[in-house]
């Protein structure tokens, strides 16, 4: 059905369909519909609001869905809820680097680690469902923003000085005088208090504080905003948390750049605190047996591929820059920082053996063992030669034809089937760290483990935020509405001083208490008599019985 507009009786004058107020004289033209749908006549002064007026089409309906208070309360509640979900264990970035998400939450947790992990809540924030509940979030603000505001930027833009009768006597401050003052000194007195005029003859509104019904939407503006900045980060590029793995001497390309920059670890230093350097530490560092470090940081140099544009090639690499990063000592290069995250010396670089005959003593020199190139052979004297005929970096058991198994290609629990070859004699033993085990019988020699050299790698986080200008400037944007909506009253006054009486009336979005001391201290330098709050002098007489 097609709402029709509105004329009011008093002064012909046409207004919207649903509006409750006369645009022009203030005189109530819709009773029944204000009775039924609208406390607060003067929120938007009678203007109509699209979602209480219309509800026939599919659009309609949509609309009002997303501009109802309590939808915007519900979904920001499912987002507290599902924040809260995700927080009960940690997302699988704050787990450890290489390990499977599924093993790891069920070790921690048993079997709700399991059940928290196949539900998705381990990477809750970037779920679709928890970004979808965010841009609900952000169009109920948009569509409450707009149905509110449109109707509220019109009224206050084309407000009128000339009031009905009715208009003064639904205010809740308002007071009649018999009197011969002239309103023009009480409207000198007003504006005395920066208070904006209009007039229309002897027809006055006075005016200040509008900014604090804007309050509220600037509020909605800079959660908009806040939300979209958020929501960027799920496209590529925008946002980027990843870590880089690179061992000491090693070049690794960074990731999310396309290949266009490189960065090689020079060198990794692990410092510690001692107990008798006489710092502030020493006695903690005396009740804690444990390594105390006091800095670690990475040598890096920067390379920037020069062929990267160019499909198949190999990389090009031009030194860019040498810096040492350091915790908080982030190194930062286009928009990308690199930080230092943390460190690993679980994998073992080289290992040096010794060999021996039955009765102990050593034969010729100690060996080195590469881990990462292992070679064939050793030459241990002129007669004696150490084949490597087996290698396993992570052994896991013996195959049923012979061979190492290996549960992963990291070297952090080798083992080695050695062949000591002496001419005319070859024996086989198969060698774990700290552990040896004769393959062949009667063995005359074996060989012994002296020692093991780490790899120290260094774990980098790089970061790039796009987004966080935006989100910065939405929060920075909700506080100014923030403030605006709480410490500013918009206040308005009219005095109709046609006739013998003249009325005032008074309305405030909020302090009403302020309100009224401030205009009865003008009244009373004119010698009037002071308003009344009509809702303070209701509650008075209940009181009273």
């Amino acid at each position: 059905m097609e709402l029709k507009e509105i004329k009011c009786n008093h002064c012909g004058h046409i207004n919207p369909p649903g509006t409750q107020l006369c645009q022009s004289c203030g005189k109530m033209i819709n009773e029944d519909y204000d009775k039924k749908k609208i406390k607060d006549l003067m929120r938007y002064d009678g203007s109509a609001v699209r979602s209480k007026v219309r509800s026939q089409s599919i659009f309609d309906k949509i609309w009002n869905f997303f501009t109802s208070i309590k939808i915007g309360v519900t979904i920001i509640a499912l987002i507290a809820i599902a924040a809260a979900i995700g927080t009960i264990l940690p997302q699988e970035y704050f787990i450890p680097v290489g390990v499977d998400p599924l093993q790891h939450y069920t070790e921690q947790y048993g079997t709700f680690g399991t059940l928290y992990y196949k539900l998705g809540f381990t990477q809750l924030y970037s779920s679709w469902w928890f970004v979808l509940l965010m841009g609900m979030l952000a169009l109920s603000l948009i569509a409450a923003s707009v149905d509110r505001g449109v109707p509220l930027y019109k009224s206050l833009k084309n407000q009128r000085a000339k009031k009905h009768d009715s208009f003064f006597k639904r205010q809740r401050v308002f007071n009649e005088y018999d009197t011969s003052v002239n309103p023009d000194d009480i409207a000198k007195s007003f504006t005395a208090k920066k208070y904006k005029l209009k007039q229309d003859g002897n027809n006055y509104l006075f005016e200040k504080g509008r900014l604090s019904r804007w309050g509220p939407y600037i509020n909605h503006t800079g959660l908009i905003i806040l939300l979209a900045g958020s929501m960027l980060r799920f496209f590529p590029g925008v946002y980027v948390d990843e870590l880089i793995y690179a061992q000491e001497g090693e070049t690794v390309s960074i990731p999310t750049t396309e290949g266009k920059y490189y960065v090689k670890n020079e060198g990794f230093t692990l410092d510690t605190y001692d107990e008798d350097s006489g710092t502030v530490f020493d006695q903690s560092l005396q009740n804690n047996q444990a390594m105390t470090i006091s800095n670690f940081q990475t040598d890096i140099t920067m390379y920037e591929n020069k062929s990267a544009d160019i499909v198949g090639s190999s990389p090009d690499l031009e030194e860019v820059d040498d810096y040492s990063i350091r915790v908080n000592h982030p190194y930062r290069f286009d928009d990308y920082e690199l930080y230092q995250s943390s460190y690993d010396n679980s994998q073992m670089k080289s290992m040096t053996f010794r060999l021996e005959d039955s009765e102990g003593n050593v034969i010729g020199d100690n060996f080195e063992v590469s881990l990462d190139d292992p070679k064939d052979s050793y030459n241990i004297t002129d007669d004696v030669t150490i084949n490597m005929k087996a290698y396993s970096p992570d052994f896991l058991e013996i195959d049923e034809n012979g061979t190492l198994v290996s549960e992963t290609p990291v070297p952090t629990n080798p083992a080695f089937v050695f062949e000591v070859s002496t001419g005319d004699k070859n024996e086989l033993s198969l060698l774990q760290i700290m552990n040896s085990t004769d393959i062949t019988q009667d063995n005359e020699y074996s060989i012994k483990f002296v020692e093991a050299e780490e790899h120290m790698a260094s774990v980098l986080t790089l970061k790039k935020d796009l987004s966080m200008p935006i989100i910065a400037t939405g929060f920075v944007i909700f506080l100014i509405g923030l403030f605006i909506g709480s410490y500013i009253n918009h206040r308005r006054i009219w005095i109709n001083a046609d006739g013998d009486t003249m009325k005032i009336a008074a309305h405030t979005n909020k302090n009403y208490f302020g309100l009224k001391k401030e205009m009865n201290a003008i009244l009373k330098t004119h010698h009037l008599a002071q308003v009344y709050d009509k809702q303070e002098k209701e509650e008075n007489d209940k009181l009273k019985g």
